[in-house]
């Protein structure tokens, strides 16, 4: 945990404000969940900011610890919401591992072929908040039509509409 630091600054119009660390992130909205800020405020100045990326637990690992395997699925749908099934499939993967299932060969390809399909979409959807983030608002209108098309495409495979 960050301790908060304090102490007194003057700026230049002679006034004195406390430094105080301020935690933004990982539930702000900007941040698309796997962006945490540790900003360093002199009165309304940041002066200092340390990005902590990949900060993704949301503690689902410690739910999981008491909740049978079938309702788990539920669950890994959480760690990336824009990529409900592949997560899923690991999930899957991992319990069929564990209790010795042999997954038919036909279930595996499709599974492949669902997982390479969000994958590309996630590229397009990745396109789409990259260029808004540099300030340009209608291609991610594009980007989320395209997307769209994608999961449409998906449908037939019990995909989330996400």
């Amino acid at each position: 945990m960050l301790v908060e630091q304090r102490r007194l600054a003057s700026d230049s119009a002679g006034l004195t404000s406390e430094e105080m660390v301020l935690n933004l992130g990982p539930q702000h909205p900007s941040t698309h969940g796997v962006l945490r800020l540790v900003l360093t405020l002199r009165g309304e100045t940041v002066v200092h900011c340390l990005p902590v990326i990949g900060y993704l637990h949301r503690g689902i690992e410690k739910i999981l610890e008491s909740r049978p395997y079938l309702v788990g699925v539920r669950y890994v749908d959480q760690f990336d919401y824009l990529t409900q099934m592949p997560q899923e499939h690991a999930f899957v993967g991992a319990v069929e591992r564990l209790m010795g299932v042999e997954v038919p060969r036909r279930a595996q390809f499709l599974r492949v072929i669902v997982d390479e399909m969000h994958r590309l979409a996630n590229h397009v959807a990745w396109v789409g908040f990259y260029v808004n983030d540099l300030g340009a608002t209608t291609p991610i209108l594009y980007c989320a039509t395209g997307r769209q098309c994608s999961i449409s495409s998906r449908r037939w495979a019990g995909a989330a509409s996400t």
